[in-house]
């Protein structure tokens, strides 16, 4: 639920609910008022009309009475009904039109030593204030006048109307103005929130233009300095990172330069040492031309590894299925693998092609399959899989040798670096160089007894 929304709701509650309290604080107050109003309203008219009738109840005069209390029904609205008794205490005159209740006369019964007695009476007509008084004191002539209470009940309506009234009204105005205020309120924080997003997202160096000077602009400027201080750490991190990277390649191509060199020098001195040899003897036995030969070829490819290392830039994409690649590489190295009595375990799940260049694919897969061979020289068990997870085609590669020594495993893809005496050093480098040009991934598991490696392409490489 957004914040605007909370604050409308809350203000709606708070009024609603000051105008139950007001209302309830009121009804009490104003109930209290008005019967007391009404209270010394019929006291008073309770006075007058004993003293204008005291000589007619002397005199029985019916008539008189009868007149004087009907004078004063129908100019007070507030009276229910007026009974009068006389000096034997019976009923004298009333305003009962259908005939008075019998038991009119315990209704509020004025006890002797009392001159006035008021009794609030529950009839069917609702609350009545009935109000006694002795027409002579220490005589039974006695006038009752019954207050209605309907004013009460329409006061009370009226003022329930209003508070229901007012409240509306108050809530509807205070609605919007809490709405817009929390909107305005509000609109700086959602841009506050927008931007941490936009940070969160590496965004750096954009700015908030929130101008307020309250907790929400002191916060806004805070972020607009952290904006700032993250995009110039960003920029000097990218300048360390290419100076880095720029050293890195620098002692990798001297690295290379120096393998290469290390491992030409062998077939130079031996096609020198010949050399000299037919400098002071011109003739050259068919040995001496076949070892020229194998010298002159061992440089070849191992310019060829060199280069197939080094190129990234040489790409022929195409749809590859990698099972089909996979039986294509057995079906190469199955000389060596029935030599070496090595067992063959294809666990290969159906797979959709990839984008990539099936020579190079086909390469990687060749040198894992050809290391993995060399691993089991007494013979053993080659384990190749295929599975699709996440977009990605996984190829495993696993022998049953030796494992790979822990004080080396971090080198193993190194350019130059082998533990073979007739080694070049370049076939996991070559691996490792295919597999990220792939924008794919490359590691390995090992123990003393089996070795894995596992490749990860994706389906379709961008």
């Amino acid at each position: 639920m957004r914040l605007w929304v909370k604050v409308a709701f809350l203000n709606v509650f708070i009024v609603v609910s000051l105008g139950m309290l007001i209302g309830f604080a009121t009804r009490d107050l104003v109930t209290s008022s008005i019967r007391a109003e009404l209270t010394r309203q019929g006291e008073s008219i309770a006075r007058n009309l004993s003293d204008r009738i005291a000589d007619s109840i002397l005199l029985d005069d019916f008539y008189k009475t009868q007149e004087a209390i009907k004078d004063v029904i129908e100019k007070e609205k507030d009276i229910e009904y007026i009974f009068v008794t006389d000096k034997n205490g019976s009923l004298f005159a009333h305003t009962f039109k259908n005939g008075y209740p019998p038991d009119i006369l315990r209704w509020n019964p004025i006890y002797i030593g009392k001159l006035l007695s008021i009794q609030l009476l529950d009839t069917e007509n609702g609350f009545i204030r009935d109000i006694g008084l002795r027409v002579f004191g220490g005589m039974n002539p006695e006038l009752h006048i019954g207050i209605k209470e309907v004013r009460i009940e329409k006061t009370l309506k009226r003022m329930r109307n209003l508070i229901i009234t007012l409240t509306v009204i108050v809530t509807l105005i205070g609605s919007v103005l809490s709405c817009s205020l929390s909107r305005l309120i509000t609109k700086p924080l959602y841009k506050l929130m927008d931007f941490t997003h936009t940070l969160s997202r590496g965004e750096f160096g954009s700015q908030m233009d929130i101008k307020t000077k309250d907790e929400v602009g002191d916060l806004s400027r805070t972020f607009n300095n952290l904006s700032y201080e993250l995009e110039e750490y960003r920029k000097k991190m990218e300048e360390s990172y290419k100076q880095m990277l720029r050293t890195e390649k620098l002692t990798a191509l001297g690295g290379l330069s120096a393998g290469l060199a290390h491992e030409l020098r062998n077939p130079l001195t031996s096609i020198k040492v010949l050399f000299q040899t037919f400098k002071d003897n011109p003739a050259l036995t068919k040995e001496d031309m076949k070892v020229v030969l194998s010298a002159t070829e061992q440089m070849d490819d191992l310019l060829t590894r060199f280069l197939r290392f080094a190129r990234s830039d040489e790409f022929n994409l195409s749809d590859v299925y990698i099972n089909s690649l996979i039986k294509q590489v057995l079906n190469l190295t199955r000389f060596q693998i029935k030599n070496q009595s090595i067992n063959v375990n294809m666990e290969l799940t159906k797979l959709l092609p990839v984008t990539a260049d099936g020579a190079m694919l086909q390469q990687a897969l060749l040198n894992l399959v050809l290391n993995a061979v060399e691993a089991m020289p007494e013979g053993g068990t080659l384990t190749i899989s295929s599975k699709a997870q996440d977009g990605y085609a996984f190829i495993s590669v696993g022998d049953t040798g030796t494992g790979i020594p822990e004080d080396i495993r971090d080198r193993i893809f190194d350019p130059f670096f082998t533990t073979k005496g007739d080694g070049t050093g370049l076939g996991l480098s070559i691996v490792y160089n295919i597999v990220n040009l792939h924008n794919g991934d490359i590691g390995f598991e090992t123990n003393g007894e089996w070795t894995i490696f596992n490749l990860k392409i994706p389906v379709k490489n961008a």
